[in-house]
């Protein structure tokens, strides 16, 4: 009788586990976590103090017809002056073909809604790099603005907020750079720099105050309780910018655990999320 209730307790103990991980990782793909940060920068230009921005990133859409995840009646819910999405917002199932861009119609009408709402602001992540020309004009049709290693300055009370956005970061170490480089030759009060890879921060961050928002990580999407990420496409195990904030002099570096999942469809301790960022002068 003994070995007979162990064995039950054993069992219930494993089916709790099982029910648990499969709970966990329901949740860690469809509840979806908005985060509100304050952002204090080194001497802020007075006209930028208060000004709120949205981040979207790593959205991987990967069907024509349904969403995997609706985060657009959370983002109509929200206060913001403007709206990044930092790259990734299609999965690469099918390159170079115009399959590849109906990933984005179930999005559309909210994106469109989005631009029209605030100015909103697309770079290119790995998983757009080679249908780029195509991703220019649907960007375009609705409104937002594509920054391919451009820089755009937006006004705002009659003065303008420097934004900066990048190429792809392996793209851009195939040039060694220099284009990405180069738009950081001048002086700015302070600037805020969209980009897909993390680890470009690296080459601008002596560039400061700026305010740096990326993704690509994933937060690892395989997570342990009180550990940081794991593991990083490109950055490999325990990578140095993992997710959430990072500083350096007067540079500060935000990295998105991102909405989506890649080729591996699953999130696990991992909530997708969405971020604003308030910016308050230090």
């Amino acid at each position: 009788m003994k070995k007979k209730r162990k064995i039950k307790i054993i069992f219930y103990i494993f089916l709790a586990l099982v029910i648990a991980v499969v709970v966990i990782t329901i949740a860690s793909s469809r509840w979806l976590k908005v985060y509100e940060h304050v952002v204090y920068i080194e001497n802020l230009p007075p006209h930028l103090e208060g000004f709120r921005i949205l981040q979207v990133s790593d959205l991987h859409s990967n069907s024509p017809y349904r969403m995997n995840l609706n985060i657009w009646r959370h983002i109509d819910n929200l206060d913001f002056d403007m709206a990044a999405i930092t790259g990734d917002i299609v999965l690469d199932g099918a390159w170079h073909s115009r399959q590849h861009m109906r990933y984005l119609d179930p999005h559309k009408p909210y994106l469109e809604a989005l631009a029209q709402r605030v100015p909103t602001f697309f770079v290119e992540g790995n998983h757009e790099a080679r249908t780029i020309h195509i991703f220019k004009d649907i960007m375009a049709d609705l409104g937002i603005n594509f920054l391919f290693n451009d820089t755009y300055f937006l006004p705002i009370n009659g003065v303008h907020l420097e934004i900066i956005g990048t190429r792809e970061y392996s793209i851009m170490r195939r040039s060694s750079f220099a284009p990405m480089d180069a738009l950081f030759d001048a002086p700015s009060p302070f600037r805020l720099v969209l980009t897909h890879n993390p680890q470009a921060f690296d080459r601008f961050k002596d560039e400061g105050p700026l305010l740096t928002l990326a993704g690509h990580s994933h937060g690892g999407q395989i997570r342990l309780p009180f550990f940081p990420t794991l593991y990083s496409p490109g950055q490999g195990i325990l990578p140095k910018y993992g997710d959430g904030f990072y500083y350096h002099d007067d540079a500060v570096l935000y990295v998105s655990r991102g909405v989506g999942t890649t080729h591996f469809p699953l999130r696990f301790w991992n909530r997708p999320e969405i971020a604003i960022f308030e910016l308050r002068r230090k």
